[in-house]
């Protein structure tokens, strides 16, 4: 089905056209919703996403788009965030309800198994929807924004932290030390590590201290919109103002480089990453929810027909 057309189709990669056409929908929904989308879309990436990701869905009224399910993956591939707009002059129609399903079989066919609905606090609908599609609550982000004007003074450190651009040299220990911060496979972060590194938009610094790795973070940039994102400090060197000197680094290399806006996340229960970045100036915008459905693997052929 082309865009000509009316209904749903699905895409593995979007076009710049159709990245075009989802800002304006997004910019629609903004304007009669009163909440932002662009950090919950992380529109940056529509045109950057890996070979082999789950495929976007669209759908279309007289050549118009009019609902739009996103979907990204930040690591683990077998779990991913699915973000749905509809016009607002069509809601209710439906039309969310069939985009959710296509992604779900989407995740299917690429064997993913927990799929993460990207819901709005702000959203009266959200919680309804999250229920329709029967999902469980996982957990809620505040996204929050860099206020100059909150910035504090810059110190003399003895004993500094100094970032460099990481390299694919790097990749091993930058997966030890995000895998031991979050509790999470060194496998696992060292195959998201490849795939991120590889995205033109983001840029990964290893912070280092007497020539020691202590740290990892990332900065994505996109439309003077930056996004700070996989920052993570060794645990055993937690506690000890790396990961303020790590922030405020990144944060006065973005503001030289001309960034307009920057942008955090942080789970709403972690208290010590949201105090930090509170002191370092950030601001809270929003609160997300994270909805989890669960997904079964499909059968193969062989089980359908004989499994008992």
């Amino acid at each position: 089905m082309t865009a000509e057309n009316s209904g749903m189709i699905v895409v593995a990669k979007l076009s710049t056209q159709q990245v075009d056409q989802v800002r304006v929908l997004a910019g629609l929904c903004e304007q009669r919703d009163g909440y932002s989308m662009e950090a919950r879309l992380d529109l940056g990436t529509l045109e950057t996403r890996p070979e082999g990701s789950v495929s976007d869905v669209l759908w279309y009224e007289s050549g118009q788009l009019v609902g739009f399910a996103g979907v990204n993956s930040y690591g683990d591939p077998s779990e991913v965030e699915a973000t749905i707009l509809v016009h607002p002059d069509l809601r209710r129609r439906g039309i969310g309800r069939a985009m959710a399903h296509a992604v779900v079989r989407e995740c299917q066919k690429c064997g993913v198994r927990r799929l993460l609905f990207v819901v709005p606090q702000e959203s009266p609908e959200g919680a309804g929807f999250a229920a329709m599609m029967g999902t469980r609550h996982s957990h809620s982000e505040y996204t929050m924004d860099l206020d100059v004007t909150r910035i504090p003074p810059f110190e003399t450190i003895y004993d500094p932290v100094e970032l460099r651009p990481a390299g694919s040299e790097d990749i091993p220990i930058m997966a030890a030390i995000v895998a031991s911060a979050f509790s999470e496979a060194v496998q696992e972060e060292e195959q998201a590590l490849v795939r991120l590194t590889k995205d033109t938009t983001r840029t990964t610094y290893l912070a280092v201290q007497d020539g020691r790795p202590v740290g990892v973070i990332q900065s994505a940039v996109s439309d003077g919109r930056a996004f700070i994102v996989h920052f993570a400090v060794r645990p055993d060197m937690q506690g000890q103002g790396i990961g303020g000197q790590m922030l405020m680094a990144i944060v006065r290399g973005l503001l030289n480089s001309g960034a307009r806006w920057i942008t955090i996340e942080v789970e709403t229960e972690n208290y010590n990453a949201l105090s930090l970045y509170q002191r370092c100036g950030f601001v809270t915008i929003n609160a997300t929810d994270y909805e989890l459905q669960e997904l079964p693997r499909i059968p193969k052929v062989p089980e359908l027909l004989f499994d008992t």
